[in-house]
């Protein structure tokens, strides 16, 4: 019974994974386009401890209006130096994209440098859910014995 628990709780992260990192590139490259505006820039935590030094996460809130005139909300996280973010400051303009039947999932200003880790969480949530799937399907059968060296 854990068996079976461990495999669902396995496919279900990796098919999390896959989803989350085909369909943020997927709405970046085919969603609907829109203007926003940055809401809010809030820092987090302080110095990220890497390599680089004075580089801190930032939380970004930015709203846009869909075609029938909603306001819809989003949110993104970004790496940036002691005063800034990068070019997403509160009040600057940004080009948004969103799925047009869930604006919710949305893309502010998407860069392709980001396809490298978006690439990697979908590959292992590939594998994980392959490794949950294949393990059900490998279980009512039996095992070969590999051919081996006769014992001496």
């Amino acid at each position: 019974m854990q068996a079976v628990i461990g495999r669902v709780f396995l496919g279900a992260l990796g098919l999390l994974l896959l989803a989350w990192g085909l369909g943020m590139p997927l709405v970046a490259g085919l969603g609907a386009e829109a203007p926003g505006t940055i809401t809010h820039v809030r820092r987090q935590l302080g110095d990220r401890g890497e390599a680089i030094p004075n580089r801190y996460s930032y939380a970004i809130s930015y709203e846009f209006r869909l075609p029938d005139g909603r306001l819809a909300q989003g949110s993104t996280y970004r790496v940036g130096d002691y005063f800034s973010p990068g070019l997403l400051t509160k009040g600057r303009a940004v080009q948004v994209r969103y799925l047009p039947g869930l604006p919710a999932i949305s893309v502010v200003q998407w860069h392709w440098a980001a396809m490298l880790e978006h690439g990697v969480v979908a590959a292992v949530g590939g594998l994980l859910w392959h490794l949950a799937v294949r393990g059900r399907a490998d279980r009512g059968k039996p095992r070969r014995k590999r051919p081996g060296r006769a014992p001496r």
